[in-house]
């Protein structure tokens, strides 16, 4: 079927393409009501929808943001999406997503291909993987870097969670039930969201004079995470509390811990970190550190919205909250 076009709407309303033009976009001069109803009821006979990569190139702004995560499927970055989505609605605007699937060449393309497309702006949420990062120096487009800091010289501005404190208020919380032995469930990025929170941990325990040594790494495959849950549950190094640096790690120790017959918190206390809403409806309920995904995201769309505005944004470090839940033994 031909698409239809903005002549094709004039012809039927008997105005010109100009006048078509102006009431898509309120202005810049006005139409008469009359002339505006006729153009309306052309354009819904006919069912014209305005080419958006067309008119982003006439113009100055296309309503459009462009959104790269890791993985839209995987809880915290699926709440992360629907955010942004939300904030940017908020605005006016609409989100046009990529995934990268840990991959820097496919982080890469979607930021090019999205930028090519004239979208107001990126927020870009790199891969937790070395050297994954599209530097915006190579994009004619705004880039706001979201949940990582942005790489070593990009200067483009950051929104992220204070993760290093993050880590340091979880394992605090623990220490103060009591638990003396405190393990560290980890990515095996050194790197990053998830390396900060280990280090935090880290902080945490040589303050309070406690062994910082039982840690364990593991990969992005669910399978082979529990498989090395599994391992540490079983073996003599299994600690008396767990501080795990993302909430789908902590999730799948509690999914183990169940299969091993450990009652948690009794016979081991977890606490997680992202904030996710599986975590309230996990059994036990699961602890947490995080902040608000709406505000996170708005802190994200405003910082976008100020480099539109040719003003340079200092890098948002917010602040992590702790929801005490029954898998740490708070009631």
């Amino acid at each position: 079927m031909q698409r239809v076009t903005r002549d094709d709407v004039a012809r039927l309303a008997g105005t010109s393409p100009a006048v078509v033009s102006y009431v898509l976009n309120n202005g810049p001069r006005p139409v008469a009501p009359a002339t505006r109803a006729r153009v309306e009821q052309a354009i819904a006979e006919l069912g014209y929808r305005p080419n958006l990569v067309a008119r982003a190139l006439r113009s100055t702004r296309s309503n459009v943001l462009g959104l790269v995560v890791p993985d839209s499927s995987e809880g915290y970055f699926t709440q992360l999406t629907h955010a942004v989505e939300r904030a940017a609605f908020a605005r006016g605007s609409l989100v046009l997503l990529g995934n990268s699937a840990f991959s820097r060449e496919q982080e890469l393309r979607y930021a090019e291909s999205l930028a090519n497309m004239r979208v107001d702006g990126l927020l870009l949420v790199r891969a937790e993987i070395a050297g994954a990062a599209a530097t915006h120096s190579t994009l004619d487009v705004p880039v706001v870097y979201l949940h990582h800091h942005a790489p070593s010289g990009a200067a483009a501005p950051s929104v992220v969670l204070d993760n290093k404190a993050g880590g340091r208020l979880t394992t605090e919380h623990l220490l103060g039930h009591g638990y003396r032995e405190i393990g560290c469930l980890t990515g095996t990025a050194r790197s990053g969201p998830v390396a900060d929170r280990a280090r935090g941990w880290t902080e945490a325990m040589r303050a309070a004079k406690r062994s910082a040594g039982n840690v364990v790494r593991t990969g992005l495959d669910r399978h082979a995470a529990r498989a090395d849950i599994r391992r540490w549950l079983q073996s003599p190094e299994r600690p008396r509390a767990i501080m795990a640096t993302a909430d789908g790690l902590a999730l799948d120790t509690l999914t183990v811990a169940a299969e091993l017959g450990l009652s948690v918190p009794k016979d081991l206390a977890v606490i997680g970190f992202g904030g996710t809403d599986a975590a309230a409806h996990s059994w036990p309920a699961l602890s947490t550190a995080g902040h608000s995904f709406d505000d996170f995201a708005d802190a994200a769309v405003s910082t976008l919205d100020k480099l539109r505005e040719n003003t340079q944004p200092e890098d948002r470090i917010l602040d992590v909250h702790l929801t005490a839940r029954a898998s740490c033994g708070c009631d």
